[in-house]
């Protein structure tokens, strides 16, 4: 398993990573921002290991060098006129979820949540620790994604320019690769009334704990399903709008020392400990129970969802079943109509259900991690070449995205063009 710190620095394009043996040295100044050679081989290395690409040779090298660096000096300059903007701000929530995300998505290339800790053990670092080495990186991506939202997303293209960018890539244009047109009724698998009134009891009990002067952060160790939990169910300072609402009325109606009720938002059950007020901030301390399916509202919902499967077999009409059953908000009013996807970008448990049907069928219950579902295979197309009127859509988004980089082009050498930049490479 690769090392944490790869994979995050992978995802952070220009965070170095930790443990390269470089003598160190500026090669590139930007305004006030440094480019330090460490973080230029760092990202050449990865690079490299992603790619499977040979740098012995120094003449490839000197070319990823040269090629990085301005790459790397750009991210600068897209740094500092975000900055710049007072317009542009990034909340410690909106940082906090950036690395939730993140660390999501490296916790399920582990096999397990034990396995994902050990690597963090073996590391000698902690979660926060994790978060920490990350978090002013994070947030100077999230600046340099707003401020290139807002100066190129409003960007549009006349049909016009769809018509001259077809004609002018047409040659190079990827092929369309083969798709599927799909519907499907969703049997959610949210908790049921019983489990959700048991979660609400055994938080109440470990609350009764709490209350009565347990120590927290064990309680937090022994019993939160966040990942807090190792700290304690430390969650730091935060000010408000960083929280969700429940959790932010509850915690700011508390003094430090006090515990809250049992408080429910969209993760679960909350108990909630502030241990510091300064000024418009708290600092808190939770304890986290999921709201998480029982064995028995699973059995529950599969067995819908296989009922479903048997009328649909005896020829009910899958439409009015969607509209009636599914959890689907956005389909169930439209037959489930999923649309169009590309074969290779289907999720595997829907493309191992689909190889086995033909258009018209529908497969039986497919679990996902947003439940039970019934998919209709409505339609099926071979890979084939970009048409102009049958692809416009999608014709226009490329032109879109080549106009888009047009003018990224332009910001980037109209704030150069302000800026103190030396490359010492």
């Amino acid at each position: 398993m690769r090392s944490l710190l790869v994979i995050l620095s992978s995802i952070f394009m220009f965070a170095p990573v930790a443990g390269a043996e470089v003598l160190d040295r500026v090669v590139a100044v930007v305004d006030k921002e440094i480019i330090l050679l460490s973080e230029l081989e760092a990202q050449i290395q990865l690079y490299a290991l992603q790619n499977r690409i040979e740098i012995s040779d120094e003449n490839v090298a000197d070319s990823l060098r040269k090629v990085f660096l301005d790459r790397m000096i750009e991210d600068k300059v897209l740094l500092v006129e975000a900055e710049r903007d007072t317009t542009i701000n990034v909340t410690n929530k909106e940082v906090e979820d950036a690395l939730d995300t993140q660390i999501k998505n490296i916790r399920s290339q582990f096999p397990s949540e034990e396995a994902f800790l050990g690597q963090l053990r073996a590391e000698g670092m902690t979660l926060n620790g994790l978060k920490e080495q990350y978090r002013d990186e994070v947030k100077k991506q999230l600046l340099k994604e707003k401020l290139i939202q807002k100066k190129l997303s409003k960007v549009l293209v006349s049909s016009g320019e769809v018509m001259n960018f077809y004609e002018a890539n047409r040659d190079s244009l990827p092929e369309k690769p083969a798709g599927v047109k799909l519907a499907h009724i969703l049997i959610s698998t949210e908790p049921g009334q019983a489990t959700v009134d048991s979660l609400y009891n055994y938080a109440q009990m470990i609350r009764k704990k709490a209350a009565e002067g347990e120590d927290f952060a064990l309680l937090a160790k022994t019993y939160s399903e966040d990942p807090s939990a190792e700290q304690g169910g430390d969650l730091g300072w935060f000010a408000r709008g960083e929280m969700v609402p429940e959790f932010e009325k509850a915690a700011f109606a508390l003094q430090p020392g006090e515990i809250s009720d049992v408080v429910r938002s969209q993760y679960g059950f909350h108990i909630i400990k502030v241990t510091g007020r300064k000024g418009d901030k708290v600092k808190t301390s939770h304890i986290l129970i999921r709201l998480t399916p029982s064995e028995t509202d699973l059995a529950k919902k599969l067995s819908l969802a296989d009922s479903l499967y048997q009328m649909i077999q005896g020829g009910a009409d899958f439409g009015q079943l969607a509209a009636e059953y599914s959890d689907d908000e956005n389909t169930r009013n439209d037959g489930g109509e999923l649309g169009w996807y590309a074969a290779n970008d289907l999720l595997p448990e829907f493309a191992r259900a689909l190889a086995n049907l033909n258009i018209g069928q529908v497969s039986p219950p497919v679990a996902s991690e947003f439940g039970y579902h019934l998919i209709k295979l409505e339609e099926q197309r071979p890979a084939s070449k970009i048409d102009l009127k049958e692809d416009y859509n999608t014709l226009e988004e490329m032109a879109r995205r080549a106009k888009v980089q047009k003018q990224l082009e332009q910001l980037l050498a109209t704030v150069s063009a302000g800026l103190y930049i030396d490359k010492r490479l």
